[in-house]
């Protein structure tokens, strides 16, 4: 089984835009916050398994305060990206092409992160499920799994349906389009990027990412049923409470 629709070519040629672009920032801030959640747990120390590492910023940025990093993603390009911006940091790290829904590592470990939208890649029946299985397998037991999901209510309303149009640089347009299906509650993101070349002529490129909302009591019962034994939901790392707004909500599972 291969994550995404078996999707060869997902987060592919985009991975090297989205590596030039400041999506990372996102994961720069988590970096920050995290290590405080983990404490307020008394977590960590050990190794991290970071689950959907895409470039890998997240692993690069807690390098020092774990003995072991490890990074699972479907994508090979994006883990090309994160084994030479490990390289070129001088850290360290174990990287893994694997799929969320049923990735099997040879050890457990003491934080699972699962971060920036990556459960909600997780679009078919009973992809949550496996995918909350993979989390528990990965977790030693008195272990922490940290991930976030944005709910279905902010899918519905502030993206299903709109039409995105970002220029990160004078050389790079993208426009992204959601077209919603409201009965299976799933966004087909196509990402279209406009790129200037070295030679001045320009080159294009097209993909599809499916994803779709899920809402608290989805994730919290998938985490439970796969032998997690509490599951605490917040709006953000600081520990704030999830209110009907909140537009990303944060699983911390043990």
């Amino acid at each position: 089984m291969t994550q995404y629709e078996s999707r060869e070519d997902f987060f592919g040629e985009y991975a090297d835009i989205y590596a030039g672009a400041p999506y990372s920032d996102f994961t720069e801030e988590v970096s920050k916050k995290l290590p405080d959640l983990i404490s307020h747990y008394r977590a960590g120390g050990g190794s991290l398994l970071d689950l959907g590492c895409g470039t890998g910023t997240l692993l690069i940025a807690l390098a020092g305060s774990f003995g072991r990093l490890t990074g699972v993603d479907q994508s090979a390009d994006m883990l090309r990206h994160a084994a030479e911006a490990a390289r070129r940091a001088g850290v360290d790290v174990d990287l893994v092409r694997g799929d969320l829904r049923d990735y099997r590592g040879d050890r457990r470990h003491s934080v699972v992160t699962c971060t920036y939208n990556t459960v909600n890649y997780m679009t078919g029946a009973g992809d949550l499920e496996l995918a909350a299985r993979t989390l528990r397998a990965a977790t030693e037991d008195d272990g922490l799994a940290v991930l976030d999901a944005h709910p279905v209510w902010f899918v519905e309303r502030a993206w299903a349906g709109q039409v995105f149009v970002e220029q990160n640089t004078e050389d790079i347009l993208e426009v992204w389009e959601n077209p919603y299906d409201a009965a299976t509650g799933r966004v087909d993101t196509t990402v279209t990027v406009v790129r200037r070349t070295p030679e001045g002529g320009w080159h294009r490129v097209h993909e599809t990412h499916p994803q779709r909302g899920h809402d608290p009591a989805a994730i919290i019962g998938a985490l439970l049923a796969a032998g997690f034994t509490s599951v605490d939901t917040y709006a953000g790392l600081d520990r704030e409470p999830v209110r009907e707004d909140t537009r990303r909500v944060w699983y911390v599972a043990r």
